[in-house]
């Protein structure tokens, strides 16, 4: 049965586009490129802010040394520690979902690329930071998604066990890091994935959080 439930952030629980891209588009005119498009920027994220710069100089002309995008990386934070939540929108029925798993008695937790701070920001803001036992963020290990380690870690601060638990996310990189960890996924198509969720590999796809329960059920063979 499933015990645990990890969820990601960006996409996920949360539509953080508006304020993602305003921050990267800030860091990238100090370096003299053009905007990204709301739809670049949604290709992007998944991997972290660094990753996202590194990308972005891609992106918008020619690669950067890795000095130029660690300075780069620094204005996106900062940018974006200004005004972290201006845009941003949380997903419908979100909290009618977390309260319903709650109710079941499911530990939760949040594995998110993005820097604890601004995590901790996004989900105090929303009204879900009471909700999760368990955060890890994109600098709280060494390693960060794909890598199954923080999704596992997630899992163990909620206090739960990888065997029970289950991971819902909106990307190639939340899939392969639930792959990684052995744990079923639950695709959601509402998030930034730069490819169909139906192409992600996830053990069930939900279009909204209605949805949520019946697929989590459906993983532990419960019939409705």
């Amino acid at each position: 049965m499933t015990e645990t439930v990890v969820f990601d952030l960006d996409g996920t629980l949360v539509d953080t586009l508006p304020d993602i891209e305003a921050a990267a588009n800030q860091a990238l005119a100090a370096e003299g490129r053009r905007p990204l498009t709301s739809d670049e920027v949604r290709q992007l994220i998944g991997s972290g802010g660094r990753v996202l710069m590194k990308n972005a100089f891609r992106a918008t002309g020619e690669p950067a040394s890795e000095a130029r995008i660690d300075a780069a990386f620094a204005a996106y934070v900062a940018a974006y520690e200004q005004a972290p939540v201006a845009g941003s929108a949380l997903f419908p029925g979100v909290h009618a979902a977390l309260d319903g798993l709650l109710a079941r008695g499911t530990r939760l937790a949040v594995c998110t690329n993005k820097p604890e701070g601004l995590a901790e920001t996004v989900l105090e803001t929303f009204g879900l930071a009471g909700y999760f036992a368990g955060v890890v963020a994109g600098d709280t290990l060494p390693t960060r998604k794909p890598s199954p380690e923080p999704l596992l870690e997630a899992v163990a601060r909620a206090g739960g066990a990888g065997r029970s638990a289950a991971m819902v996310g909106d990307s190639p990189i939340d899939a392969d890091a639930a792959r990684a960890a052995s744990i079923p996924f639950i695709a959601v198509s509402f998030g930034y994935s730069p490819v169909p969720a139906s192409a992600l590999g996830a053990d069930a796809v939900i279009d909204g959080y209605d949805e949520l329960a019946g697929a989590i059920d459906g993983l532990n063979g419960v019939r409705t």
